[in-house]
């Protein structure tokens, strides 16, 4: 047995923690838990430290977030010059003519707010195909190198995807075209990218992940499901692995079904979970579908991904399966086409949990629409850090004003917290931050303060609420006897520290399934 002493327990009274095997059996003080262990148990003393569930990032994509680990990382560049350095270093270590592959990159964090262009990435390497992916991962950059190696031409053309062939700038689907010869990571590569996730997330005190891993690599989704099966039947999976499903097309998505797949097939480790749908883009790279032109691009309402027909077959094909399907709609005309797809799919009081990720931009209306179906929401509050800076810009102060809901959401629904990582790096304690404080860390900008989370909420809503989305809080997300010994202990006590100081609070000790999988 594993005895964790003088703790300080977010909503327990008890000051220690008993676990055996993966268990935990009992809680309580000090002296009540060292009295039943004897000399051949384990005593850990937490020296006071805060001790909360094991934190749950409910959306996020695993595996392209360890390849984004292996490859050239953007998130830190805060100007052109900061890309053109990072581009240069990798240029230098590369061979020429091997591809460079970066992520990350935000342009609206850069003092000139100048997204990169072909041009730029020709001079910087002449020598090598080039692509960027901007952090949101609807919108890239390529340059001429890039565009010859990957076939792409003038008259190509894409359904659900655009393509600037002079400035090398490609959005949605039209990023396939740059992948499309891309080869096939291997086994070893899945594994690996799987390894560096897992142990990014445990640093982080991430416990559970929701995670959309089918299509973010490979063509499609069978080396993925069978290296995720393999590792969680080794017991070789350091995060729990909740799948959401993404398929080409609902012939392969009815191939996955009739070889017995739906939700809740595997085991803790690795289970599958909902259908995952992608019907449109993103707000900073202005290809989420809208109701009326954006304000700062007026030509433009961004677009939908995939037709309504298919929308509607995957929809009442998971259905019929018991599966439910959760779907990427950021544009308030993406939510309202899933809210009229869901009128005529969900059942009273949703029962598989049907839902929206991202709940972005949307009105009034709409928002009352999502708590009288009771659908689940994976919202992101790490995204009001760089969305708080342009959101009025982009749709207006009346639309901005019901924009992210989530302290809405989250007390009428269930309303869980991710990072739909690599687009931000999983950071709970951040996701926290900004849950409460709906204040951008980049930009002198607010985000409607009537949608503040208190401290529980955000803490809840990253641990408690991703265990219910799951369908397993009757045992994950509490740190009482009988529920699984995941948990994450953190040096300060965050519910007594002024919001914006959360972030200097760190992450000293991960336990998942009664394993340390990480410790400072």
């Amino acid at each position: 047995m594993r005895a964790f002493i003088n703790c300080n327990i977010w909503k327990n009274d008890a000051t220690a923690i008993l676990v055996e095997g993966n268990q935990i059996i009992r809680t309580g003080t000090d002296t009540e838990i060292k009295e039943m262990i004897t000399d051949q148990d384990e005593v850990i003393d937490l020296n006071g430290m805060f001790v909360v569930p094991g934190f749950v990032d409910s959306h996020m994509h695993l595996v392209s977030l360890g390849n984004v680990l292996s490859n050239l990382r953007l998130d830190s560049c805060t100007s052109t010059e900061d890309l053109v350095s990072a581009l240069k270093r990798r240029a230098q270590e590369t061979p020429e003519g091997q591809w460079i592959r970066g992520r990350g990159y935000n342009e609206e964090k850069f003092s000139d707010r100048k997204r990169p262009e072909r041009k730029l990435l020709d001079e910087v390497c002449p020598d090598h195909p080039v692509i960027l992916t901007r952090a949101c991962g609807h919108v890239a950059v390529i340059n001429t190198k890039g565009l010859e190696a990957a076939g792409i031409t003038e008259d190509s053309q894409i359904d659900g995807g655009h393509i600037d062939f002079e400035k090398g700038i490609l959005e949605e689907n039209a990023i396939y075209l740059a992948r499309q010869n891309d080869p096939e990571p291997d086994e070893a590569t899945l594994i690996r990218w799987i390894e560096l996730a897992s142990a990014y997330c445990n640093a982080q005190g991430i416990t559970s992940v929701g995670s959309d891993d089918f299509l973010s690599k490979t063509k499609d989704y069978k080396s993925v499901l069978n290296v995720m099966e393999k590792l969680s039947y080794q017991g070789k999976l350091n995060v729990r692995v909740n799948e959401q499903c993404e398929f080409n097309t609902p012939k392969e998505f009815a191939g996955f079904l009739d070889d017995g797949y739906t939700m809740d097939v595997g085991n803790d480790f690795f289970r599958i979970g909902p259908l995952k749908l992608l019907i449109d883009g993103s707000l900073g790279g202005r290809t989420a579908a809208m109701k009326k032109p954006y304000q700062d691009d007026p030509e433009n309402k961004g677009f939908l991904t995939m037709t309504y027909e298919d929308i509607l077959t995957f929809t009442e094909l998971a259905n019929k399966f018991n599966m439910p399907t959760i779907v990427h709609a950021i544009g308030d005309e993406a939510v309202e086409v899933m809210l009229d797809i869901f009128d005529q799919t969900v059942l009273e009081g949703n029962p598989l949990h049907h839902g929206l990720v991202h709940c972005q931009i949307m009105s009034a209306d709409q928002t009352q629409r999502v708590i009288d179906k009771k659908l689940s929401c994976y919202i992101q509050p790490q995204f009001i850090d760089a969305d708080a800076g342009v959101l009025v810009s982009r749709v207006g102060e009346e639309l901005a004003s019901t924009s992210y809901p989530f302290k809405t959401l989250f007390e009428n629904t269930i309303a869980s917290g991710g990072s739909d990582a690599p687009v931000e790096f999983p950071d709970p304690l951040a996701s926290i931050r900004f849950a409460c404080t709906r204040k951008s860390s980049v930009f002198d900008a607010r985000m409607n303060q009537d949608e503040c989370m208190d401290i529980d909420q955000a803490i809840s809503c990253m641990s408690e609420a991703g265990y219910r989305q799951f369908f397993m809080d009757d045992r994950f997300g509490k740190i009482e006897e009988g529920y699984t010994a995941d948990f994450a202990v953190i040096d300060h006590d965050i519910t007594k520290m002024d919001f914006d100081d959360i972030t200097n609070a760190k992450v000293m000790m991960t336990v998942m399934d009664g394993r340390t999988v990480f410790e400072k």
